[in-house]
């Protein structure tokens, strides 16, 4: 079996009713590793949907 491209598609319930939805396509090349390249999707889409936050939230442990 050849795999030529693959998608990742994922819904983000935004609550009252509503939803985000993100889908990504890759088309591969010979070279690519399908298992990498379906990884990378995933990564991709859970970044836009879930992006990281770089607030750190202080502990008394850290006013010491």
């Amino acid at each position: 079996m050849k795999i030529e491209t693959i998608t990742y598609k994922r819904v983000k319930n935004l609550g009252n009713f509503q939803s985000e939805t993100m889908e990504v396509t890759a088309v591969l090349d010979q070279f690519d590793d399908p298992n990498q390249v379906s990884q990378q999707l995933r990564e991709l889409v859970k970044n836009q949907l879930f992006p990281p936050t770089d607030v750190s939230v202080a502990t008394e442990a850290d006013d010491f």
